[in-house]
């Protein structure tokens, strides 16, 4: 019965890696692809898309500061927040 655990231990440690494998590689995929079409659209579309870029921005900052504000008033390391809100995801 040993071994049977071991064996399902070694599949969920080679499914872990697998899955950060993938998320590694889509979410550098991401990067070279969404410049290409920030220029892109920026050069058709000028100011109409410089406002969604801004609209963008604006949004991202506060998402950032609320998960700031989340972190230094739990006192809590982000991996563990995580935890906290679905198991298994800060780690």
């Amino acid at each position: 019965m040993g071994q049977n655990q071991e064996e399902l231990k070694k599949k969920k440690v080679q499914r872990r890696v697998l899955w950060g494998a993938i998320f590694l590689m889509a979410t550098s995929s991401i990067g070279p692809a969404f410049l290409t079409q920030t220029t892109e659209f920026t050069s058709r579309f000028m100011a109409s898309f410089a406002f969604a870029i801004l609209a963008s921005i604006i949004i991202d900052i506060g998402a950032q500061l609320n998960i700031w504000r989340i972190l230094v008033v739990s006192g809590k390391r982000g991996q563990d927040v995580a935890n906290m809100v679905f198991p298994g995801l800060g780690y």
